[in-house]
């Protein structure tokens, strides 16, 4: 809970933490332009060495002080033309013409090959100063990534069934799950808001979003059965969040990052907000919550007042990803409206200041937990500059309507053979796909117990 979650505005004093490395980045930056004068300098040394040997090889070129004035008047034009034809030199002879056609090709070599000196030095400035660039960056990524928090996961509990192993070897998929804690420090009893898995494909360098709905029912576990996926944190936490997407779609997901809605405000608000469409239909239920967010993570409370493409600031934002009743579509409409935010946030994020974006990661990054070393994000975080962002997708396509035993409504999908079906046949590369005998029989007990088929 923030200190002036009544004043409207964020506390910033977390901002100010510096980076380790920052001093050392910047005599980096004052040693090129020392070197950048020196180099000046020692041209200019050459540059007047150069005249002076052509003075001492050519005497005969020496010119007199008022020949280099540009702006005399016609009349000494005139005159100084009629003494050079009165005191007119003699033509040189064809040996002394070939003695200077043999000097004037030496001192083009000579030039060349001084040149060709002074390239080759400029191409190793810029080498040396580009690899410099590139350690400070890695050094500044590493410096950010050290802040985010860890999070245990077992890899031996995932789910994961060879054949998923070995159809998905290129891709990387990453489950981030967003909780309703309201403190990081209390997360591990949540529901998951939103589960987007973000697939990263290696071969065609793109990046999409699959968007579970948080009340579709699956398997859990042998422990607790069926039930809605929104649950399963709240029960196994991450580990078991990861075992029921793997052994319900047939994935082979390891790693999650974890956030709280403060986190997402927290960065959106940093970045200067994200520019969203508002549909007439969101307004009414997006004015009724977004005080409700205020006062959960401080910030503004400041309504939406119109339709239309806005500027949403980091409670508002929030307050659209997670409103489930409008005039739309209800849940599946909630999960477009997380990719909306994901999305947008990630392309505003390109265009920032990096000094900028270094001040939003220092408050936001520890209130995010991932099981992804060092390495892992720093490999993640290229994608997402590098790669396109291409398809979101809600999943299950198909769903039901369903009230379980304990009277709590379900969507269960119609059914999970074919929803699992068309997203490997869609999404990953794979015609004809056949899903596990686990994900067939999973199927059939959603079936049999819903009537749904």
């Amino acid at each position: 809970m923030r200190s002036d979650k009544y004043s409207g505005r964020r506390d910033s004093s977390r901002d100010t933490q510096s980076y380790d490395g920052w001093e050392e980045t910047q005599q980096l930056f004052q040693s090129r332009n020392r070197e950048k004068e020196e180099e000046k300098k020692r041209r200019q040394r050459e540059e007047a060495y150069r005249e002076y040997l052509a003075l001492r090889e050519n005497p005969s070129s020496h010119r007199e002080p008022e020949d280099d004035v540009k702006t005399y008047s016609r009349k000494k034009q005139r005159r100084q033309a009629e003494n050079r034809s009165v005191f007119e030199e003699p033509k040189p002879s064809r040996s002394e013409k070939k003695k200077q056609r043999k000097q004037e090709q030496k001192q083009a070599v000579k030039k060349k090959k001084r040149k060709g000196r002074a390239v080759r030095r400029i191409i190793l400035i810029v080498l040396l100063l580009l690899i410099a660039a590139a350690a400070a960056g890695v050094l500044f990524v590493m410096g950010l990534m050290g802040k985010v928090g860890t999070e245990e996961i077992d890899q031996a509990n995932l789910g994961i069934a060879p054949q998923a192993e070995r159809d998905l070897k290129d891709y990387q998929n990453i489950a981030l799950l967003g909780v309703d804690a309201r403190d990081m420090n209390d997360y591990k009893t949540c529901r998951t808001d939103a589960i987007i898995i973000l697939s990263i494909d290696k071969n065609n360098k793109a990046i999409r979003q699959i968007s579970v709905y948080r009340d579709t029912y699956l398997h859990v576990n042998k422990k607790y059965g069926y039930d809605k996926i929104t649950n399963v944190h709240a029960y196994a936490g991450t580990t078991g969040t990861l075992h029921s997407l793997n052994e319900n779609m047939d994935m082979n997901i390891r790693e999650a990052v974890i956030v709280n809605w403060k986190a997402v405000a927290d960065a959106i608000d940093g970045l200067g907000g994200i520019e969203v469409d508002i549909k007439k239909s969101e307004i009414k239920e997006m004015n009724k919550y977004i005080k409700d967010t205020q006062k959960n993570i401080g910030g503004s409370k400041e309504k939406i007042k119109k339709a239309g493409t806005q500027t949403l600031n980091g409670n508002q934002a929030v307050t659209y990803a997670r409103i489930r009743k409008d005039a739309a579509d209800g849940d599946y409409r909630r999960n477009e409206r997380m990719k909306i935010v994901v999305s947008a946030a990630v392309d505003k994020a390109k265009k920032t200041n990096p000094l900028k974006l270094k001040q939003i990661a220092d408050q936001v990054m520890p209130q995010i937990k991932t099981n992804m070393d060092t390495n892992s994000m720093m490999k993640v975080m290229l994608a997402f500059l590098r790669y396109d962002m291409t398809d979101n997708a809600g999943w299950p396509f198909e769903t039901g309507s369903w009230t379980n035993y304990n009277g709590a409504w379900v969507g269960p999908p119609v059914t999970l053979k074919r929803n699992v079906v068309e997203l490997h046949e869609k999404y990953f590369g794979q015609p004809g796909y056949e899903p596990t005998q686990t994900v067939q029989d999973i199927s059939k007990e959603i079936s049999r117990r819903t009537g749904l088929y």
